[in-house]
Order: structure tokens, then sequence, then C-alpha cells
């Protein structure tokens, strides 16, 4: 039996637990990351250090509810596998997943449990959530976290087969990235129903987009997108994630403080010699050529934009996104500090030329973004999925 001083400290530590998820509530609505009354009351009502308890005692309750991700698993490499995602991300997509009291949910994915939890809160009593986990600690770690909180069932096992034995299910979300829709989630959702997954943009994944997908007459069609990413989708139990494409970058340390001073990414970097790339990486470490753009254009819509357009010739990373050369001796990117406003340039001027070409190509399209995109998946004999990028005229 606690003491009365053991009992007024944890009714402190709910008490203040309840005051930072209430103000976690209100900085996701004043971004605009949380509006649907729903998600809100799940958000006040589910406690995330529960879920990522380790963080809790290291850094904090008020750490945890920060909106940022909290990693939580390494594998033998030191590569991340599992996190708890970003409160706004995860907001948004509940949003855009529309799912309802008395709803059957597929959730690929368990990682800590905490989206689970969500999930679980706006099903409700008459609802159900199954949660496939393939890593076995993680799925043990999910349980426990879960247990007496949150009715989820946690089973282990490879994702992309879904959860066959609970099917089918109104709604689907999964929390991990791939090239592919797997068929079986398609094949295990109900007609009408909604799944909602991070697919990759370009054949490495260093550019995803997460896409809401109604089923339709045998095929899924976009109802919503999302810019933003996951961590890879894995084969099995222990895989190592994928490295994803080819990088440059090159860095700087100065009595103990390092900072970036560039991070090139894309599958055009592949189809040059490892010359070529030194050159490449040279090239971008000297002083370019500025020019300005005369717009302030938001960063995640030109760099899909550029993805979707000119794969072939696509690098870059999030901060600023570009295009190179065929031969690696020509480099452009957009850059700007909080939007887009200027090309920097470096070499040959093919690329510059090109890139400012897209740009007026983007803005006579009518500046789309990530919501203007359509995303419909159809699925082959063999159940292959065909993925099909446009946007909305």
């Amino acid at each position: 039996m606690a003491s009365r001083g053991e009992g007024a400290e944890r009714g402190g530590r709910a008490r203040s637990s309840r005051r930072l998820r209430r103000e976690l509530v209100e900085r996701l609505e004043r971004d605009g990351s949380l509006t649907d009354a729903a998600v809100r009351k799940a958000f006040l009502a589910v406690p995330r250090e529960r879920f990522v308890p380790e963080a809790a005692a290291r850094d904090g309750l008020e750490a945890v509810y920060r909106n940022q991700v909290i990693l939580t698993t390494r594998d033998e490499r030191g590569m991340w596998t599992s996190s708890s995602s970003q409160p706004s991300i995860m907001a948004l997509m509940l949003e855009r997943l529309d799912v309802r009291e008395g709803q059957r949910v597929l959730e690929i994915g368990a990682g800590t449990g905490y989206n689970g939890a969500l999930l679980a809160e706006l099903v409700g009593p008459a609802g159900r959530v199954v949660s496939v986990e393939l890593e076995p600690a993680t799925a043990r770690g999910a349980r426990r976290a879960l247990a007496g909180f949150a009715p989820v069932k946690v089973v282990g096992g490879d994702g992309r087969q879904g959860f066959g034995r609970g099917a089918p299910y109104d709604r689907i979300i999964v929390t991990a990235s791939g090239a592919e829709v797997p068929s079986a989630l398609f094949e295990q959702l109900v007609e009408g129903g909604l799944l909602e997954l991070p697919l990759w943009v370009d054949r490495a994944g260093q550019t995803q987009a997460i896409v809401t997908f109604r089923k339709q007459a045998g095929r899924l069609r976009s109802t919503a997108v999302l810019f933003g990413g996951f961590m890879p989708l894995r084969e099995a139990a222990g895989a190592a994630v994928p490295a994803g494409g080819v990088q440059l970058s090159a860095n700087e340390r100065v009595g103990g403080h390092g900072r970036p001073l560039v991070m090139l990414g894309g599958e055009a970097l592949r189809k040059l010699s490892a010359t070529a790339r030194r050159r490449l990486l040279s090239l971008a470490l000297s002083e370019p050529r500025v020019s300005q753009l005369g717009l302030r254009g938001p960063r995640g819509a030109l760099l899909l934009y550029l993805v979707l357009e000119a794969p072939q010739h696509f690098v870059g990373s999030w901060l600023a996104p570009g295009l190179i050369g065929a031969d690696g001796r020509g480099l452009a990117l957009l850059a700007g500090r909080r939007t887009i406003t200027r090309i920097e340039a470096y070499g040959d001027p093919g690329p510059e030329r090109l890139l400012r070409d897209l740009v007026e190509r983007w803005k006579r399209h009518g500046r789309p973004t990530e919501r203007d995109l359509r995303v419909d998946v159809s699925f082959g004999r063999e159940g292959r999925s065909s993925i099909a990028w446009g946007w909305s005229s």
C-alpha cells in the first residue's frame, strides 16, 4: 500500500501528464495538425510516457510531450528500427484515416503501442484493433505498455501479409514505408474502406509521401496525400534496415562542433562513376552562382515536383532539392531559409536551366502541392502493385 507521500507524488505526475497532454493538443491545433474532435479526445486520453518509459525516465515528461519523434530501438549496426512517431504526423494521419466507433482496424507496425492505443480510443469498446509487429522484442514491449490500458491485439508476423484471421478491416494503417502496396492488405480491406501508408516516390525511398487510399472497384484511389516519411518496412525479424540509395556528404568539425556542408542523395547519383561522384562533391563544396526565383515556394511541394517530373536528374535533400547533369559536371539546387527563394548553381549551366524551366512549369501548373497529387494503385495477376502518380488538373 502506497504512503500518502507516494500517492501525492503519483497524483502530481498524473496531473502534470494531463497538463502536458493538453498543451501538446493545443500546439497541434495551433499549427493545423489537429482539427478533429475525436482525435483530440484520443490524444488527451492516452499518456505518451506509458509507451516510452525509458525516454520519460531519461529526459523527463516535458521532453516526451514535445512535438517530435522519439527513437526507441536500434539494430546491431546501430541503425534505428523503431520509434514513437512525431505527434503532428500521427494526428494528421489519424484524421485522414477517418476512424469511426465500432470499426475494425489493422495496424502494421506496433512500435511502442502508442498509435495502437490512440486507435483503440477512436474505435471505442465496440471496435477492434489488431497490430502486427515484425520484431518479437518490440511486440512484447507494445503488449506490456498496452496491458490493462487499451484493448489492442498485438500479433507477431510479417506486416506485408496483414492478419487474415481478423479480416476484413474497415481501416488499415501502415507505419513503415515501401515501394509497393502489399496485395494482402488490399484483399483484407472492405470495399470502400481506407488504407493509409507511406510510399516511396523515388526508387530509393529518400522521398516519401503518406497516401490515404479508398478501395473502389478492384483498385485503390487516393483521397489524401501528406508529405512525410517513415522507416522502411523490413522483410524479416532482425533484418538490416535498408540503407537506401547513393548519398554524398561532407561535414566540418571545428573545436568539437560539427555541421554538415553538403548532403546529396538520389538515384541519379547511381548512374555516375566513382570519379564523377567525387567531382560532383567537390563542385558542391565550391562557391555557387546565386540567382533569385522571384517567388516563395513550399519546399516539400517543389521537392515532390522535381522527383516526379525529372527523376533521372534529381538529387538533393529536404533542405536543398535539385538536379544534376547526366555526366555530373553541373549541379543546381533550390535554396532558401523557410521557403524556396533562389537557385544555387555549380559547374555546367544545363541543370540550372532545366531547374528554372521546371519551376516555371510548376507555376503554370498552378503551383501544385502534395494535396494536388493523385495516386492510383492496381494489382496484376501475381498480386504486384502498379502505382501511377499524377497531378490533378
